[in-house]
């Protein structure tokens, strides 16, 4: 397996600058929004910005929408043949049917970076559970690969835990493996944790095989 690495060019997370957000994002231009519970992306258009918020609606009605603020999404963006994933969480729901939120961008990266390093932006929850503790911790997948996985959640976690992690990828497929923090940052009030793939049984290495194949595929 090997080792994972969240951004070596660029550190843990690549942050964005106003002068960036600017100038990517147009006003009334289409962008596709994931949500951590949903298990594919929605379209949306984003109706406004700020130096670091983007404003989106969606037209299709959504059955049982679970949008709150707070909540991680994802953030498909196509301008001039790029196209750039941003992570960010809600921090305001205008209405629900329409759709209509506010979301706080957190970081943003172009595709073919994400390609250079075999990573995929993905919005996907998980549990983690610690050795020594009985209560498993809740968080959101932001990125995977085939050596691991990008975490966001509020607990804190230290270096070198050894951890059990189930990841839900679909409805029916779940990803588990033993794993070891490898990287750690504080962003705004989250903790963002760099995940290791150290133990991986062979079901499990094909529903990640399978998946990331998958993924390939979508991203092409």
């Amino acid at each position: 397996m090997s080792r994972y690495d969240l951004d070596k060019r660029m550190g843990i997370l690549s942050f964005l600058s106003t002068k960036a957000l600017n100038k990517i994002v147009r006003i009334n231009s289409p962008a596709d929004l994931k949500h951590f519970r949903m298990f594919e992306f929605i379209n949306a258009t984003i109706i406004d910005r700020t130096e670091s918020e983007l404003i989106l609606k969606v037209k299709d009605s959504i059955k049982d929408p679970l949008f709150f603020p707070d909540d991680h999404v994802v953030i498909n963006y196509s301008h001039k043949k790029e196209l750039y994933v941003m992570s960010g969480v809600i921090s305001y729901v205008y209405s629900v049917s329409p759709l209509k939120i506010s979301v706080s961008i957190n970081g943003i990266e172009k595709f073919k970076d994400l390609r250079k390093h075999q990573r995929y932006y993905v919005s996907l929850t998980s549990t983690i559970k610690v050795s020594g503790f009985v209560t498993p911790i809740f968080a959101v997948v932001k990125n995977i690969s085939s050596g691991g996985i990008k975490v966001y959640c509020k607990d804190i976690l230290t270096y070198d835990d050894i951890i059990d992690v189930e990841v839900i990828l679909d409805r029916t497929n779940k990803l588990n493996f033993n794993g070891k923090i490898v990287r750690m940052a504080k962003i705004k009030d989250y903790y963002e944790y760099g995940i290791e793939i150290i133990g991986l049984s062979e079901s499990n290495l094909k529903c990640l095989y399978h998946y990331m194949k998958w993924l390939n595929s979508d991203y092409i």
